[in-house]
């Protein structure tokens, strides 16, 4: 399984993200809120034992990998948080309970408890808006050039919850725009994959970071989850992005998809 990925040699403090592949020419955009698992050392772990920070609480295992590989694949932008979602969420809403988790999956997060107003301001400055407003200004980029991206989210899910299997290979998310999902499940299914529609969460719920950059421009957007045993080994991750970058490829093609829509 991906452990600690890196603490990056050249990491700056004021970068909340980073581009992968900004000039390129494919209409699709991936955008990976929970890439990385990294806390800045001002921050000290967050009071949490290094291991903590190897669990999907701190990220989505697999999807820096995953989102390297098809920006490369695919000659597509992409843009991923370098900070862990135990700082601040990314795919919350300002004003969400859990921007900020005080608890996450039973684990209690120590110094996210008693938080000022002005350290809460100060991580929403540092991480989330920095992170977001990069998004924009590529999401806008490929708008106003005349091209209709389609814009993917990157996430992965444990294989268990509460006791419960999850039986999805995969699972799309979306909210009001089912285009994207929907030409994906058909894709995955036909391959014989369980994929879930609006499983194993749905895009009714959490799915700020698709509402913002997705479905307030009109463009076909969808929130891809895959299962983590199916993308924690380099093989895994070789798999789905070979998939993914085949289906996305041909969905693509679709011109009648491919275009501003506002549900």
């Amino acid at each position: 399984m991906f452990k600690n990925p890196h603490t990056p040699i050249d990491y700056d403090p004021n970068h909340a993200y980073e581009i992968l592949n900004p000039a390129g020419t494919a209409d699709i955009i991936f955008i990976c809120e929970h890439a990385s698992n990294y806390i800045p050392p001002d921050y000290n772990n967050l009071g949490l034992g290094k291991g903590f920070l190897d669990k999907h609480i701190a990220w989505d295992i697999g999807m820096e990998q995953l989102t390297r590989q098809l920006s490369a694949r695919l000659n597509a932008p992409a843009i991923m948080a370098r900070f862990s979602r135990l700082l601040i969420d990314p795919n919350r809403e300002e004003d969400h309970k859990t921007l900020i988790p005080t608890v996450s999956d039973g684990i209690i997060i120590p110094e996210n408890q008693t938080l000022s107003h002005e350290e809460i301001e100060s991580r929403k400055n540092r991480f989330y808006h920095a992170f977001h407003d990069r998004t924009e200004i590529l999401v806008k980029g490929k708008i106003q050039s005349g091209q209709v991206p389609l814009i993917c989210g990157m996430h992965s899910f444990t294989p268990h919850m509460k006791g419960q299997h999850r039986p999805w290979q995969a699972g799309m998310l979306w909210n009001k725009d089912p285009r994207l999902a929907m030409a994906l499940i058909n894709h995955l299914t036909a391959r014989g994959y369980n994929v879930g529609d609006n499983q194993p969460y749905s895009g009714r719920d959490l799915f700020f970071t698709m509402n913002r950059h997705g479905h307030d421009h009109g463009t076909p957007h969808v929130t891809i989850e895959i299962r983590q045993n199916e993308v924690d080994s380099p093989e895994g991750v070789d798999l789905w992005a070979g998939i993914l970058a085949d289906d996305l490829t041909k969905i693509a093609q679709d011109t009648q998809l491919r275009t501003l829509k506002k549900y």
